[in-house]
């Protein structure tokens, strides 16, 4: 009886010795793509995806996910959002959504017009941010990057 409670003790202790030693990946936050949902006469919707993987094999939780979302060049939103648990060995897509408006982004929707008239076909965007998780106390971020361009409309008529 001695003997199976010292070896249950002794196992219990190097679980215990082991979780602590656990260091989490951090989770990795990877940019998909991105889908222009409406067009107005105003501006454009876009929803940019991304997928955030945990490799652990524990579960970890999201606490939050930061991001600054840059559209030619002007900052045009700065967020952050509640986090989600996110199993062991797992992953879960994200969607970022943002209003470009054409007055914020270009000053006017006459220089849209002149960037249409000269050819221009798209605008640049990035994305910058960080998602924060952790698990068994140890919380770990990770950047949440992206850049690349959105097209502009073809016919504007304001």
């Amino acid at each position: 009886m001695m003997k199976n409670f010292s070896v249950t003790l002794l196992l219990f202790a190097l679980a215990l010795s082991a979780a602590s030693c656990f260091e989490p990946t951090p989770p990795k936050a990877e940019y998909i793509d991105y889908q222009i949902s409406r067009v107005t006469l105003q501006g454009i919707d876009v929803d940019f995806y991304f997928d955030v993987e945990n490799a652990n094999p524990l579960p970890i939780d999201v606490s939050k996910y930061a991001y600054k979302v840059y559209i030619n060049n002007r900052l045009l939103l700065s967020e952050s959002r509640a986090g989600f648990n996110l199993p062991a060995k797992s992953k879960k897509r994200i969607t970022i959504p943002v209003n470009v408006r054409y007055e914020r982004v270009f000053g006017t929707a006459l220089s849209l017009v002149q960037l249409i008239a000269r050819g221009e076909d798209s605008v640049a965007f990035r994305i910058e941010g960080e998602v924060s998780a952790g698990t068994m106390g140890v919380t770990v971020g990770t950047p949440l990057k992206a850049s690349g361009t959105i097209p502009l409309p073809k016919n504007v008529n304001f």
